[in-house]
């Protein structure tokens, strides 16, 4: 295996880059410049601590044409067992692969293959932990939280504070509850078209072809979303509608739940892989139960990030500046964490400042890269050299057994692309097929991305630096990673894990601190 070394100094590094000769290196080009405190307070520096290189933009990096948009069904996912089914052959195939994913869990166990031993999956079971507990009949007014008041009950006006105030608010709050980091953004005309018309994924129980169809399933199933003439939040138990209030603003708030690095670095088929991932979902829950009551006792409504997949995460992420979109379409990287990382947006009548989109050289690196597509099992996502990134929508390489799905859209609407973004293509039929076959699913692109690794040594920080102001050696860091061993952990090494000292919940909370050095290591 050949190891990449560079002879080149440090100094002649930056000067090659354009980064020295001003100041004391590169970081002096772009850092902001302070007269005063009073500039210095005054400064979106003073807010959020962000690096340097992660610079504020009017759009996100990826290309979006908002006229090809338009409200999808939020069911309308390769998520969807009905879906899936029609392109495995029918519901009983379909329960064929995912009976393969839970044989071969049984199996791990009993012959003690690494990442599936009987440790790893008592891990990989309990870590979603009390995730999804929320009622939908309270979901906007959780009534779990003991003491909760509004305003009116306590006699007192509703808070008031300028969206820039209330953003500041909301971060303190919500980073205080759980939360890495927020972004926020009034949902104008544009933004509602992300939001789903209806909710949820549909079982394939609900199968419609056959002697005895169930389709179409029950709105309480489907649960419908609407945009309706009322200045307040509702959801119907009895028909599964929930109304969004388009007479009054409403603005979204995006927020960032690490996961664990090493933990999807042994992926795919891995219980400890698992339990990283469903990890968000646990600690989301305390997060986001508190900062509903935190906005009611303000004199606010909050609607959950339900229905769940009506509620677009990762598209909010991106207009938010949280995260930057991938060569994997449905991955969204975060300067800071990577890709593994939750991705949430709950809506609120609070006002709050809207933060701008982010250029860190994520997306430019991911089209210099492919080894998320290189890697690929089903080979679902598109390789590099293969093509660009296009507007178009194309079928999966797996033929559907059976005709459209009629109504609800089906038959006009491609269930495994969603039109408007310029990326590059993944086939998500071929993708979930292929994970659901597996123990524990696959998620093999996350492990092996290169923007997942450590955090804290000075060489990521400059390889970082570099890709967000060049493309010039986006291939020999794409090389590198794999070469120095910050890919996939192999076999017996999944089981490393277990021995090593890591943070809690095993991610860094320090990258936005600035307050009493929570963001320095501590001496050995």
């Amino acid at each position: 295996m050949s190891v990449f070394h560079s002879t080149m100094s440090r100094r002649e590094y930056m000067k090659s880059l354009g980064l020295f000769g001003a100041g004391i290196g590169g970081a002096s080009l772009v850092a902001p410049v302070f007269h005063d405190l009073d500039e210095l307070m005054a400064s979106e520096s003073a807010q959020i601590k962000r690096a340097w290189w992660i610079r504020n933009t009017e759009h996100p990096t990826v290309d979006i044409d908002w006229n090809l948009m338009k409200r999808h069904h939020g069911f309308h996912s390769t998520q969807s067992g009905v879906i899936l089914a029609r392109y495995a052959g029918g519901p009983a195939e379909y329960q064929a692969i995912l009976a393969a994913g839970d044989k071969g869990v049984t199996d791990g166990i009993k012959n003690n293959t690494p990442g599936l031993t009987l440790r790893d999956n008592a891990l990989g079971t309990v870590a979603r932990g009390l995730g999804f507990t929320a009622a939908r009949t309270d979901k906007f007014a959780d009534t779990r939280l003991v003491g909760v008041k509004t305003p009116d009950q306590f006699g007192v006006p509703k808070w008031q504070g300028t969206p820039e105030e209330n953003f500041r608010m909301m971060r303190a709050a919500m980073v205080f509850f759980g939360a890495s980091h927020i972004g926020a953004s009034e949902l104008d005309t544009d933004h509602k078209k992300l939001v789903g018309l209806y909710g949820d994924n549909i079982a394939e129980s609900y199968w419609p072809f056959g002697s005895a169809p169930k389709w179409p399933p029950p709105t309480t199933v489907t649960q419908p979303i609407e945009f309706a003439n009322q200045s307040t939040f509702s959801f119907d138990n009895a028909t599964g509608l929930t109304k969004i209030p388009s007479n009054i603003p409403i603005f979204s708030i995006s927020y960032t739940i690490p996961q664990s690095h090493e933990l999807f670095r042994t992926t795919p088929s891995s219980a400890l892989f698992a339990a990283a991932n469903i990890t968000r979902y646990r600690l989301r829950e305390n997060m986001r139960i508190s900062t509903q009551g935190f906005v009611r006792m303000l004199g606010y409504q909050m609607m959950y990030d339900e229905p769940y997949r009506g509620i677009p995460s990762i598209a909010g992420a991106t207009l938010t500046g949280l995260v930057e979109n991938s060569r994997h379409t449905i991955m969204g990287i975060s300067p800071e964490h990577g890709n593994t990382v939750g991705l949430y947006e709950v809506l609120t009548d609070l006002p709050i400042a809207h933060t701008p989109a982010i250029d860190a050289g994520i997306w430019r690196f991911c089209q210099s890269c492919g080894i998320c597509a290189k890697h690929c099992p089903p080979e679902a996502i598109e390789k590099k050299g293969e093509s660009e990134p296009s507007w178009e929508t194309r079928p999966s390489a797996i033929t559907p057994k059976f005709g459209q799905i009629p109504g609800l859209g089906f038959d006009t609407e491609p269930e495994f692309f969603k039109a408007g973004r310029k990326t590059y293509w993944t086939d998500m039929i071929s993708c979930q097929l292929f994970a659901r076959g597996l123990p524990n699913r696959c998620q093999l692109c996350f492990g092996v991305c290169v923007f997942n690794n450590q955090y804290g040594a000075m060489i990521h920080d400059l390889v970082r630096q570099t890709v967000s102001v060049t493309s010039m050696f986006n291939g020999v860091f794409a090389t590198a990673g794999e070469t120095f061993g910050y890919g996939l952990k192999e076999d017996e090494a999944k089981e490393d894990w277990w021995d090593m000292v890591l943070p809690a919940y095993g991610y860094s909370t320090g990258f936005y601190s600035k307050h009493g050095g929570y963001n320095r290591e501590r001496p050995a």
